[in-house]
């Protein structure tokens, strides 16, 4: 087995894909407006064959398989194993028979050629360590002209849920500057480099467009909850403080609790957002 992505595999097959899966609906309260805005670029209909990257619990993929039922079909990829199983689960509970998933890494291994009829991610295409590769996996999965659209983060300052937090972890930690444009959620902060990823992968009429929302983060959690849960599902953070004492931890809690405080209220913590919506095709 290849170690392509072992820190990611490890993290989304272990503690992190646990907690997000015990956190599904939370996260997709928070997720799903913005994955949206990005899914309507995609002119799905009963015809398509699509392929969902990063799919995780499957929200996206069945929310998919509705809109192009009962003929169209969608398939869900991720390397999380715990995620998956929760999103056959789902797929079963909700009777949707136009859906499959497969626990694989894009970048590295093999999963079609020229199938698909379009692609879509939200928020899973940002953690490959060799993205070229990954893309251009992608791209001989579809059919000539088929087009892909997906969202991501734009830069951590311009995105308080995560600025903030390290903010505070700074105070008590001297934390090293993550190499520019590794693996994680805002290895797509630069536009200019998401946009040469993709012609270097054999797509064409790249367009990157900002999209900024407010996000719910933790509904229905209390804060101290939510900023507990936040630690657990972020790897970049679970990064940072994996060395930490648990007292240590405590007082950065404590700290992020106070700074997160007036973004909260009784819908959850709600901070504003900055992504990146991006489209593209395949080359004929």
């Amino acid at each position: 087995m290849s170690d392509a992505n072992k820190d990611q595999k490890d993290f989304w097959s272990g503690k992190g894909g646990d907690v997000w899966v015990k956190r599904q609906q939370a996260m997709d309260t928070m997720l799903n407006p913005l994955g949206e805005a990005a899914l309507k670029k995609l002119e799905l209909n009963e015809d398509s064959n699509v392929l969902d990257i990063g799919c995780g619990c499957g929200n996206t993929t069945l929310n998919i398989a509705e809109k192009i039922k009962p003929s169209g079909r969608v398939t869900g990829l991720d390397i999380s194993k715990p995620m998956l199983q929760r999103a056959i689960e789902s797929a079963q509970n909700r009777s949707l028979e136009n859906t499959s998933f497969q626990c694989l890494d894009v970048q590295t291994e093999d999963f079609g050629v020229n199938t698909f009829n379009a692609a879509f991610s939200r928020f899973g295409v940002m953690f490959f360590e060799d993205p070229v590769a990954a893309f251009r996996n992608i791209n001989k999965s579809l059919l000539s002209r088929s087009p892909l659209s997906f969202i991501c983060w734009q830069s951590p300052i311009q995105n308080p849920w995560q600025s903030l937090f390290v903010q505070e972890v700074k105070k008590f930690i001297d934390l090293p500057s993550p190499p520019p444009r590794s693996p994680g959620p805002f290895a797509f902060m630069e536009s200019d480099y998401v946009n040469s990823i993709l012609e270097n992968s054999n797509f064409e009429n790249v367009e990157i467009v900002g999209y900024e929302a407010e996000v719910n983060m933790f509904s229905g959690r209390s804060l101290s909850d939510a900023v507990q849960d936040y630690t657990s599902i972020n790897p970049v953070v679970t990064e940072m403080l994996k060395d930490s004492t648990v007292e240590l931890k405590e007082r950065i809690l404590n700290s992020v609790i106070e700074v997160f405080s007036p973004y909260f209220s009784e819908k959850g913590l709600i901070f504003s957002s900055a992504t990146w919506i991006v489209t593209a095709n395949k080359k004929a």
